[in-house]
């Protein structure tokens, strides 16, 4: 990201910075450049660090040092000698400058472009990784490059304009500050496509004020108390895939960093779910039907103070399954256009929380009877004589939905209108295909 606040040079007045040059960088201290204590009484500092080592190196001069030039970055075709791949390193050091304790709000590595090449060139993308071992600016070379780690992921493109250009380290330079990650520089690569295409930075060499610096936003807590957390209050009953949420606070107020959520089923063993998550809600997914599902959480704070885990917190039953319904046998026949029927049905789980019925007449198309009905029985009015075939079928208190199969549950043959149907001992065992 360009920032607007230093000098601008005319492109035709542009220089090409000298290579291999002898010079020794003036002694710089930090600089506070602001310190407020916030309305809850912590302490904020904005710390400006300038570098403490800084170099480049070039692929095509693999066994050369250039402590001292400027620092390049991208390609070089041009000069006489062709310098090939150029990449910067850059060390800043936080120890004793920031509080170990501190937590950082934000950090920028800050560099100003004294040239470019194109002069009318497009913004070129850069990549900053962490370098994982020691190395030294009057020593480095391209064969001895040190092994690097993980990539930043939030990337910064350097145009032509010669202005600052800032780089965020703050999760790097926050590992530096609390020890957990050994404290070697950075790296930074440009374009290295084979063509003419470079930029060159002031280095801490220069006599003027536009040296490389990280510029730390940083609050101090004095937090020694872990954070708080409760795991939301479930339903007695969920389905197989249910949605888990948290929340929390930090007494010692520098807030809270992350998440860890476990669970046990049936009271056995806990298990972790979610380690180092900054989300307060999930989706469990794929709960075993009839099994009792425990969950806690803890948290770990900014200021590394990390919350010991508790009892369990909520609690539910994966309840997964469909109600079971049947309709109550009928007589074979009736001689009235009215007669009850009943169902009857079952729900291991959550409960039943209504019921549907159908019927059909003379083996025509079904037609939904009784809908969402909490009864278990109810007068039916025939329409004419024939065959009344039934079908029940529930819903349980979570939504778990019983399926209509099409087959007769019971049956029933209304003949009310003369000529009569002699009952026979076959007529309870009429079959027909669903």
């Amino acid at each position: 990201m360009a920032q607007e606040d230093g000098p601008e040079t005319p492109a035709a007045e542009r220089w090409r910075p000298p290579r291999l040059i002898e010079r020794e960088a003036p002694t710089r201290k930090p600089r506070t450049l602001e310190r407020r204590v916030t309305p809850e009484g912590h302490v904020n500092t904005v710390i400006e660090l300038p570098a403490v080592a800084d170099t480049y190196i070039a692929s095509e001069w693999p066994r050369q040092n250039f402590d001292g030039d400027a620092l390049y970055l991208g390609y070089n075709l041009v000069d006489d000698r062709n310098y090939g791949a150029e990449r910067m390193l850059l060390r800043f050091d936080v120890t004793g400058n920031i509080p170990e304790e501190a937590v950082i709000n934000d950090a920028r590595l800050r560099l100003h472009l004294n040239y470019s090449s194109p002069e009318d060139d497009v913004p070129m993308p850069t990549l900053l990784r962490q370098t994982l071992e020691a190395w030294d600016e009057e020593l480095v070379t391209w064969e001895m490059e040190p092994r690097w780690g993980p990539t930043q992921t939030k990337q910064t493109e350097v145009g032509n304009a010669t202005t600052w250009y800032e780089w965020d380290v703050t999760d790097l330079t926050g590992a530096w500050v609390a020890g957990t990650a050994d404290n070697h520089g950075v790296e930074i690569i440009g374009d290295e496509e084979r063509q003419q295409r470079e930029r060159a930075f002031y280095p801490r060499e220069t006599s003027n004020d536009l040296y490389p610096r990280l510029v730390v936003d940083y609050t101090d807590f004095s937090d020694t108390e872990p954070p708080i957390v409760t795991v939301d209050e479930l339903p007695e009953f969920v389905d197989r895939d249910f949605t888990v949420s948290w929340s929390g606070k930090d007494p010692g107020g520098s807030g809270i960093a992350s998440y860890d959520v476990q669970y046990r089923m049936d009271g056995g063993d806990w298990v972790d779910w979610l380690v180092d998550v900054t989300l307060s809600s999930a989706v469990f997914a794929a709960g075993q039907n009839g099994r009792f599902y425990e969950f806690r959480a803890r948290a770990e704070d900014r200021s590394g103070n990390v919350e010991e885990f508790g009892l369990p917190e909520a609690s539910t039953t994966v309840d997964a399954e469909p109600p079971t319904t049947v309709v109550d046998p009928l007589p074979p026949i009736t001689r009235s256009t009215t007669f009850t029927v009943t169902w009857t049905g079952e729900d291991d789980g959550s409960g039943i929380g209504y019921f549907d019925t159908r019927y059909r007449f003379n083996d025509g198309s079904w037609v939904r009877w009784q809908d969402h009905t909490l009864v278990t029985g109810t007068t039916f009015t025939a329409m004419e004589d024939g065959v009344y075939d039934f079908e029940a079928r529930a819903v349980d208190e979570i939504g778990n939905m019983e399926a209509f199969v099409g087959r007769p549950e019971a049956t029933i043959i209304v003949d009310v209108e003369a000529p009569f149907v002699r009952p026979r001992g076959w007529l309870p065992l009429i079959v027909r295909n669903g």
